[in-house]
């Protein structure tokens, strides 16, 4: 009886150890690329660069053609790149509304060494601004995506 208790606490010792390497790897510090939820106009850090306070929100009309035009969302704001390496940020932010996607832009800025700080620019090109959301999400670039929110990118 005593072997299968000291087997137990092998297997439960090990469980452990499995469940902490597994949080280990879904980082929350910011070197990660897990989708992660951001404030407007605060300061967060995804895939170990961090985008300083102050970055901003705001409506853009585009001319569509000469009787039309569509407001879409523009982000921008100040990037700086953590990593010892030379390399270009690309992401994109998704604003939600109860869990339904209503904009999606894609992120960018050139190429940074570590810490310098750069203009990181989201246009929205394609993307209608979201009247009302309550979710800001930064994720992977993703190619090819169709729906509402990602239309004409």
């Amino acid at each position: 009886m005593r072997a299968a208790r000291g087997r137990g606490a092998v297997l439960r010792a090990a469980a452990a150890g499995l469940l902490v390497t597994v949080l280990g790897a879904c980082s929350s510090d910011g070197s990660g690329t897990d989708p992660v939820e951001v404030e407007v106009g605060e300061e967060f850090t995804w895939n170990d660069f961090t985008v300083e306070e102050g970055w901003s929100l705001k409506p853009i009309e585009r001319t569509i053609d000469v009787n039309e035009t569509v407001v879409s969302p523009e982000v921008s704001g100040s990037i700086v790149n953590n990593l010892d390496e030379e390399r270009a940020p690309i992401f994109q932010m998704v604003f939600s509304q109860d869990g339904d996607d209503l904009a999606t832009v894609n992120c960018s800025a050139m190429k940074l060494v570590k810490d310098q700080a750069g203009e990181l620019l989201c246009p929205g090109f394609g993307a209608t601004m979201p009247l009302d959301y309550d979710t800001v999400t930064v994720q992977e670039f993703r190619r090819g995506e169709s729906g509402p929110s990602s239309a004409g990118l």
